[in-house]
Order: structure tokens, then sequence, then C-alpha cells
């Protein structure tokens, strides 16, 4: 009797769902070098519809190159960007604009500090479900446009023009349900208006920094539908809360000279 134990393949013995669940988790140039593992895998990465591109691995693919990966794609449903300032707005444009074409839901662009414009396609294809914007200074949005789908934002350290262009971006998503913000630093906004009747969880987060900014800086709050509310604040010098009456859960830490 053969006494010799014989290896198993156990990855490849899962369902090809399953399969795809790991690969959305890593960058799409790895999930294409899963194409030589095994022929179960030559063609599996081809119905991957989560992308990601990180320009910081130092190994990665060009997101030129890039681009034309995603222009050869029958659908794309969510879309990561890690950018660094080099790259032309033109370029990022494109990029996304194939995207969004492609049945996009979910956009989250990391862009470490550079500025960046939401284009007209989201506008076009209003599809889009979920929009995560992360050290980025965004530039103003026009009151005519309209992400109709918008369920979940993420506003993480992002730069505005001014006060009013926060207020404009949560005016142009009449159907919000979440939205999260995180302030740093880099956040130049002094009042932070939500007025989101259709708001039902809310997340914030001021906690990082060394000092507080000069003058009145804050929040205030107008969402009726809220019914998760979480508020984190060490910054702040004025809060002002609406009425919540359908709130269910809510976890506020918060040191603030003035709330109402």
């Amino acid at each position: 009797m053969d006494d010799k134990i014989q290896k198993k393949d156990l990855i490849c013995e899962l369902p090809d769902d399953l399969l795809l669940k790991i690969l959305s988790s890593l960058p799409s140039k790895d999930v294409v070098f899963t194409s030589v593992l095994s022929k179960q895998w030559q063609s599996l990465w081809k119905e991957m519809k989560t992308l990601r591109y990180d320009a910081e691995r130092p190994y990665g693919i060009t997101v030129y190159n890039f681009t034309l990966f995603v222009s050869t794609r029958s659908k794309v449903e969510m879309l990561q960007l890690k950018l660094n300032p080099c790259y032309a707005k033109s370029v990022i444009k494109r990029l996304v604009n194939y995207a969004v074409a492609r049945s996009l839901r979910e956009l989250r662009i990391e862009m470490l500090y550079n500025s960046f414009e939401l284009p007209e396609s989201l506008f076009s294809y209003p599809q889009l479900e979920t929009l995560i914007l992360e050290k980025l200074s965004l530039e103003d949005v026009t009151l005519n446009a309209d992400l109709t789908c918008l369920k979940h934002l993420h506003l993480l350290s992002v730069r505005f023009s001014c006060d009013e262009s926060v207020k404009t971006l949560l005016s142009i998503c009449p159907s919000l349900e979440e939205l999260i913000v995180r302030r740093s630093s880099y956040t130049n906004v002094k009042i932070f208006a939500i007025n989101v009747p259709t708001l039902t969880s809310l997340s914030i987060d001021n906690s990082s920094g060394k000092s507080r900014p000069k003058g009145v800086h804050g929040f205030v709050i107008n969402a009726p539908s809220l019914r998760s509310f979480s508020i984190r604040d060490s910054f702040s010098n004025y809060l002002r809360f609406g009425n919540m009456p359908k709130l269910v859960k809510s976890t506020v830490n918060v040191v603030c000279d003035i709330m109402i």
C-alpha cells in the first residue's frame, strides 16, 4: 500500500463565486497573474467585476495600461483607485468614464491630496450607488448635476472650496441614505452643514489633529429620518442637531464649547 499522502489543491475545489470574492480583494494586476495557476484560473479573472489600481505599488502596471484593461471589460461594478498627484485630470477622467459606461455601482478614489472633479458621466449614467472620496480636493459640482441613485457617500479627509460646496454636493443626492465624514487638518470647511431628509445613517469622526482651528467650526445636522448616528469630535466649537424622531442607535463622544 502506498503510504504517500496525496496532496489536494483545496483552493481549486472552491466554487467560482467564492474564488471571485477572494480575487476581488487583490489589485487587478495580481488578479491577472492568477491565470497561470491552473486551467480553472485561466479565464476566471475575466469574470472579475471589481477592479483596483494602486499607484504606490512599485511593480504595478501604468495607469494607461490599466485604463485599456478597463475598456476591454464588459462590466465593472466596483472601481478603486489610489493615485498620486502626477496624473493628469484627463487621464483620470477617461479611466472613470470607461468604468461608468460599464455599469459602475461603486467608485472609490484616493488622490493623495490632489484636486479631483466628478466626471459628467456620473450624472449621465445614474446607476452609481456608492461614492468614496479620500484625501483629495473636490472641485465644485454644479446645481444641475444629479446623483440620483447614490445611497452611500464617504468623505474622508476631503477639501472643499467653501462651506457652500458641501451643501451643493449633498443637495444633488436625493436618495442618500448613508453619510460618513472624517475630518482632518486638510479639511478646510468651517461649518459642515448636513441637510439630508433621506439620510438614515450618519457617522462623523473629527478626532484627528493637534489643535483646534481658529474661528467658529463644527457641524449643523438636519436629518429627520436618521436611525443611526455616531459622532466622535474633539475639535468642533459649534454643534447643532435638529430633531431626530426616528433615531434608534446613537454614539456621542464630543468635547465642544457650544452644542444645541
